[in-house]
């Protein structure tokens, strides 16, 4: 009753109005959707323009701007809602700075320490500001409850900064990262629906209007790119979302959020540790990320995101799934997952290979 009561209730817009929570989407749909001819012109007219090169597939110079469209719906909604607690002016101050980064970056190329430097800001703004950190970790070795304690504050300041590249690495194709950041907005407002979390229900509608209104622009053929304004954005978004979802009132396993993240997740893990293997610099960008091996194996572009977009969506059904077992159990399945992910990746095109000559 209580979940069915978020989806045909209202949600209160100052004292005096009240609109029904699927107008949360709508607006921020609307809203993100319309703005993009107007950050299109002002991405050429500042400079923040992609031009194809060696690590770029796309053939003609394109606007990066999208994500100040998305950002815009998502922040416009999201001011209104009443009441205006700590955790909703928390993340909105905090996803600006964000913001800002990622126009910075899309202008002139933000050093990783400057990103470092605004996430773990914006970060701060989240844990002080709204008491939000990862207290716990759950059951994850099957040895009992691993609370953090005072450990867990230095620990969300890693969880954040990763979530935040896993998405800004993994969007490196028309649609990707939009549509891997749609279905996890999806899931986490599916989750937050059965368990009652109100907060991160409403959050998790706006974020997926937002995010939307921009995908018709971004696939097939990228009229603009979501650039670092949006991944580094709504990489924040995702990460505090999870944090929201799995630590206080109405919660989930922590497990959970990282099965529904666990493609970009892995594909981040996987590449720092082959960099550092290498003797590389973990932060400096090459070509080796999973989209990258799909797409020299053969596979063109647009099947590569589909194939993304299937496994995101069935580790999100397996979270579902598994959502009520202990967190060793999630933990072990994903690693299992994603050893299986990681074998075929790596040996893709001596398969492809093998195929084209039988």
């Amino acid at each position: 009753m209580q979940a069915l009561s978020f989806i045909t209730g209202s949600v209160a817009l100052t004292n005096d109005v009240a609109i029904p929570v699927y107008g949360l989407f709508i607006f921020a749909f609307v809203i993100s959707y319309a703005l993009v001819p107007l950050v299109t012109e002002i991405a050429y007219s500042s400079g923040a323009v992609a031009l194809p090169g060696k690590r770029h597939i796309h053939t003609h110079p394109t606007p990066k701007f999208g994500g100040i469209a998305i950002a815009s719906g998502i922040l416009l909604v999201s001011c209104f809602i009443s009441p205006f607690d700590k955790t909703i002016w928390s993340y909105i101050i905090s996803s600006i700075l964000m913001l800002i980064l990622g126009i910075i970056d899309d202008i002139r190329t933000a050093h990783w320490k400057l990103k470092l430097g605004f996430s773990l800001v914006a970060t701060s703004i989240i844990i002080f500001g709204a008491g939000i950190w990862v207290k716990s970790l759950g059951d994850l070795f099957g040895l009992g409850e691993i609370y953090l304690g005072i450990f867990g504050i230095p620990f969300t300041y890693v969880a954040v900064f990763g979530v935040v590249n896993a998405i800004n690495l993994i969007d490196g194709l028309n649609g990707l990262a939009c549509g891997i950041s749609s279905i996890a907005f999806a899931t986490f407002a599916a989750f937050a629906l059965v368990n009652g979390n109100e907060t991160v229900f409403y959050l998790s509608v706006i974020n997926l209007g937002g995010t939307l209104g921009l995908f018709r622009y971004n696939y097939p053929r990228a009229k603009i790119f979501m650039g670092d304004s949006g991944s580094l954005f709504l990489g924040f978004s995702l990460a505090v979302h999870a944090i929201m979802l799995t630590q206080g009132n109405g919660t989930v396993d922590p497990m959970v959020p990282v099965i529904i993240l666990g493609i970009p997740i892995f594909d981040t893990i996987r590449v720092m540790m082959l960099r550092i293997w290498r003797n590389k610099h973990p932060f400096l960008a090459d070509k080796t990320h999973m989209h990258h091996l799909m797409i020299r194996s053969g596979i063109a572009p647009g099947r590569v995101v589909k194939t993304y977009w299937l496994f995101s969506a069935l580790l999100s059904l397996l979270a579902f799934a598994l959502y009520t077992l202990n967190s060793w159990v999630m933990f072990l399945v994903l690693c299992i997952l994603m050893s299986f992910v990681g074998v075929f990746i790596e040996n893709l095109r001596i398969i492809k290979l093998s195929a084209a000559r039988k």
